[in-house]
């Protein structure tokens, strides 16, 4: 790697600017020429990245799972390689990939330029690479406000899963996949990429960004001990063993609602219901560090 792109999401930025020159500074001295684009929308990173041309050169986003998403349909439709410099809330791209959480850390493993081709997927045309929600996981998205993520870390996504629990509405679903239909009433609904989600729950304990499947589960109605008495394997993704929840791996699904529902993906709003999901396996290469292994491949 001789070049980089650095984009920049200017709020991510905030709290990390000393973290941020320090990594400039470590690729120049790796000797990777480093142009820096700050970006004020989304359209401007597409714009940054679409323009970017230089000859095996890489596009490093600086900021959260949010900014990195909208960074994944330019990245692939222009073959480019990205690297991550994590300096959002939950980073759970960066823990998928295995880039550590401190900033310099990182610039150190994109510096070793070791890639990889990994999954994406797509949810009605919109791409995502950790989890797309329905049901609870929207509702904790609209909880959290940037001030809790800014001083409660992680932990904000805690907070916000305790209160909507308690009242927490199913909703009657359709699941298609595999030519096999399934309908029930739910609370959730989730649909895993990545191996992370959430800052750092487990989508499931063999999922990987290298797998080419997509890892679903759905929560059944339940009472609100009942989803807290989950918390633990929703933590560590061994929802298989736990009684009502619906688990299921997959390459194509459809999902329909009896009325439309809000899909959540990477933290933001991609589109509504009815939805159509695949896995695009080895999609887009990127820079990884020690990337997790799933469960089984430990044992």
């Amino acid at each position: 790697m001789q070049h980089a792109l650095l984009v920049v999401n200017p709020k991510s930025r905030d709290g990390h600017a000393d973290e941020l020159d320090d990594a400039i500074a470590l690729f120049r001295s790796a000797g990777v020429e480093v142009d820096v684009c700050v970006t004020e929308s989304p359209s401007d990173m597409v714009s940054c990245i679409e323009n970017y041309d230089k000859e095996n050169g890489v596009i490093i986003v600086a900021g959260g799972d949010g900014t990195i998403s909208a960074a994944l349909e330019p990245a692939h439709k222009y073959n480019q390689t990205l690297a991550i410099l994590p300096m959002g809330t939950a980073n759970d791209l960066a823990r998928s990939l295995g880039v550590p959480q401190d900033v310099v850390q990182a610039a150190r493993v994109i510096a070793n330029d070791k890639r990889e081709r990994i999954n994406l997927a797509k949810v009605n045309s919109h791409y995502f690479v950790n989890v797309a929600h329905i049901g609870l996981g929207v509702e904790v998205t609209h909880e959290l406000t940037s001030d809790m993520k800014k001083y409660l870390g992680v932990f904000a996504y805690l907070g916000a899963f305790i209160r909507v629990i308690k009242r927490n509405k199913s909703f009657r679903v359709t699941i298609t996949a595999d030519g096999d239909e399934e309908r029930l009433r739910a609370i959730h609904l989730a649909v895993g990429n990545g191996r992370f989600y959430g800052g750092g729950n487990i989508v499931d304990e063999d999922s990987t960004l290298l797998d080419g499947q997509l890892n679903l589960f759905c929560l059944k109605p339940q009472r609100w001990w009942q989803l807290l008495l989950l918390g633990f394997n929703l933590r560590n993704g061994n929802l298989r063993v736990a009684e009502r929840v619906v688990c299921k791996k997959v390459k194509k699904m459809s999902v329909n609602t009896s009325k439309p529902k809000q899909i959540h993906a990477d933290g933001e709003h991609k589109t509504d219901t009815p939805a159509e999901f695949e896995v695009i396996p080895k999609a887009i290469e990127v820079i990884v560090g020690d990337m997790p292994n799933s469960t089984k491949s430990k044992e």
